[in-house]
């Protein structure tokens, strides 16, 4: 059950509520005041977007051309919907075996039992990251942080996207048979997504961006990984890397709108934080720890560069600003 508590005062702010589930108030608190102190650190900071990135002024009709027309009320982005119905008009299944059993039980649980399967590893975690996606839709709708689309049409687009990224990672499970149930997040993981959706966005815009980057070294990982477990079966290869590519093209155009509305400062904080607290968030998802091992996750962190992953997605990313 969620209770609601007011988090600070600051610098005349109106105070916004604070979602309390098993997140102590003072983690909150805290968060607001680091919140303000970065908010005072990067107000005189807003210079035009930096050189390298494509800009934000192209942004908006890229997403226009990209996604087609919004539809918030029944959760739609119409050239998506398009996508999906070619895929689900061209079903598949594979025939990999998998313990059902074990993937049931092991999706309810904060610790993975020991010696899991590579195969089962990586469906439990396109699943728990299916289940991090939907919480944060879902907060960010029930406190009504959602925009009208004539008001700000680019976060309108943003979050219908992270509302297809649900679907796609449901559907990477369902070709193995498979569902994802919802539930919460780890701990950190859904404080974090709480004081980035309660917050006021200037106050998280840093964590925001590194937590885009943190999501494009998973899901690119998974993408590779997934493609080579089930390499044996063709059509399954290539319809994971076709799902997990169009949540990475996204993921990678967020980091840049992120970056585009910072000031140096701010992107250097914001790469900070991506290098001291990548590995940490990663640290919340064992099936990560077990699929890949930290040494490879490390250099995954290491290797993130904007330029050359957007590189990869000529049509379907948009760096408005590189960090």
């Amino acid at each position: 059950m969620l209770m609601t508590i007011p988090v600070l005062l600051i610098h005349g702010m109106p105070p916004v509520p604070a979602a309390v589930t098993a997140v102590p108030a003072a983690v909150l608190v805290l968060l607001a005041v680091l919140g303000a102190v970065l908010a005072a650190l990067l107000r005189p900071d807003r210079p035009a977007p930096p050189a390298g990135g494509r800009g934000l002024a192209g942004y908006r009709a890229f997403l226009a051309a990209r996604d087609g027309s919004a539809d918030l009320t029944r959760h739609t982005l119409s050239h998506r919907e398009a996508r999906f119905a070619a895929l689900e008009g061209a079903p598949l299944r594979s025939q990999a075996s998998i313990d059902r059993d074990a993937y049931r039980r092991n999706l309810a649980r904060r610790r993975i039992e020991p010696g899991l399967p590579p195969r089962l590893l990586w469906l439990l975690a396109t699943a728990k990251s299916n289940q991090a996606e939907r919480f944060g839709v879902g907060f960010a709708e029930l406190y009504g942080r959602v925009p009208a689309v004539d008001d700000d049409p680019v976060r309108v687009h943003l979050h219908l996207q992270e509302t297809y990224h649900t679907r796609v990672l449901a559907d990477a499970v369902g070709l193995f048979g498979l569902a994802v149930h919802t539930g919460p997040p780890p701990f950190w993981v859904r404080a974090l997504i709480e004081s980035m959706v309660l917050l006021p966005p200037g106050w998280t815009l840093p964590m925001v961006g590194c937590s885009e980057m943190v999501g494009c070294v998973i899901f690119r990982a998974l993408r590779d990984r997934g493609v080579a477990l089930f390499a044996e079966e063709p059509a399954i290869a290539e319809r994971l890397r076709s799902l997990y590519d169009e949540i990475l093209a996204d993921e990678l155009s967020h980091v840049g709108f992120v970056a585009a509305q910072l000031g140096p400062r701010g992107r250097a904080l914001m790469r900070r934080l991506f290098r001291w607290t990548g590995l940490r968030m990663v640290g919340q998802m064992p099936e990560l720890r077990a699929l890949f091992g930290r040494a490879e996750l490390a250099r995954r962190f290491r290797d993130f560069r904007l330029d050359a992953m957007a590189a990869e997605f000529p049509t379907t990313a948009y760096a408005a600003a590189l960090v």
